[in-house]
């Protein structure tokens, strides 16, 4: 259960560095104005996703764990537009928060 939280977390972590990753809808001026920073942000989101991908198909089999992914991928994207849309200085704050709760939850899931 921990992993499966910790993977939710990072998903939505990893969601949201894309979305800050726009120039348009970065909420962090340093973000907006460099390449190097958004590159970074994109390349971290990318390798995220595998990790959450290669974590959530070791737990359930390559079968269902694509599937599960995808099903947990799209509730957490549709949560992080959501969030952007009503509270957008709330998205990046949420990023951080989610993406230490998402190591430490899956550190956790891995140790227990």
């Amino acid at each position: 259960m921990l992993m499966v939280s910790g993977a939710l977390f990072l998903l939505f972590s990893a969601c949201a560095m894309l979305y800050q990753a726009d120039t348009r809808r970065g909420a962090l001026s340093v973000v907006r104005n460099n390449s190097g920073v958004r590159k970074g942000l994109r390349l971290g989101a990318w390798l995220v996703f595998a990790f959450t991908l290669v974590m959530i198909a070791r737990l359930q089999g390559w079968e269902r764990g694509i599937p599960v992914w995808l099903a947990m991928f799209t509730a957490v994207f549709i949560l992080g537009l959501f969030l952007s849309a009503q509270k957008p200085k709330w998205h990046a704050p949420a990023c951080s928060v989610s993406l230490t709760a998402g190591i430490l939850f899956t550190l956790g899931g891995m140790i227990a």
